[in-house]
């Protein structure tokens, strides 16, 4: 989930908006400015900057501006506006005991979630609540092992793994961390799900993936 074309604006502008600093980008700034508008921003906010894990290299931050505003226009339906030239290249491939079409379908589940959690904010669970998910997740006969290739495509990859090098940086971890794949009912990456609040997990699920969770799923179980 990319953009079409970096330099061809949405409706309404880019957008990216810093929610612990009510911090947004000027409106209608060329894509590139908005990205140094970025990097000003977190260079001006070096506590921020170091403990949130923000990065302020240019190639990162730019994917950071494309994911934000691709799920936007995906979350508006402004379906024009992503897709080629960093699209989806191809069907992901299958997990084991799925239909690619099943699979496919819950990859795209799984990264609208990370998509709509950024939107959100990104704000984390507490540690002790993370590793307690962790730990069911560790011993669940749906989390599946393996490369993220083996799951999404190149493109939802990337995105993945970007999260994944913010989570690092913030030193969010928890005991089971080298226990954990990708769910194989709901297509999310536990590294990242255990960390994400409950609703935004729940928005973005379908009654048929939630059915098809574990019973033990913390996702079902949790109050």
């Amino acid at each position: 989930m990319r953009l079409r074309d970096r330099n061809k604006f949405p409706p309404g502008g880019f957008r990216f908006y810093v929610p612990e600093t009510r911090w947004s980008i000027q409106p209608w700034v060329s894509f590139d400015v908005a990205v140094q508008q970025i990097i000003q921003h977190r260079q001006a906010n070096p506590f921020l900057t170091q403990s949130k894990g923000w990065s302020t290299d240019p190639g990162i931050v730019a994917d950071e501006l494309d994911a934000f505003n691709a799920a936007v226009c995906e979350q508006m339906r402004w379906m024009d506006f992503i897709g080629e030239g960093g699209g989806p290249a191809g069907p992901p491939k299958a997990m084991s005991h799925q239909s690619p079409s099943s699979r496919s379908a819950q990859v795209v589940a799984g990264v609208k979630t990370i998509a709509a959690w950024e939107l959100a904010g990104g704000n984390v669970v507490d540690r002790a609540l993370a590793n307690a998910r962790a730990k069911t997740c560790s011993a669940c006969i749906k989390n599946e092992s393996g490369d993220l290739l083996s799951f999404f495509t190149e493109q939802a990859a990337r995105l993945i793994k970007l999260q994944l090098e913010t989570k690092n940086n913030m030193k969010l971890s928890t005991d089971f961390d080298p226990l954990l794949g990708v769910c194989s009912a709901c297509g999310c990456v536990n590294k990242l799900k255990v960390w994400a609040p409950l609703d935004i997990i729940l928005k973005e699920m379908k009654p048929e993936t939630k059915a098809a969770l574990a019973a033990n799923c913390w996702v079902l179980n949790e109050k």
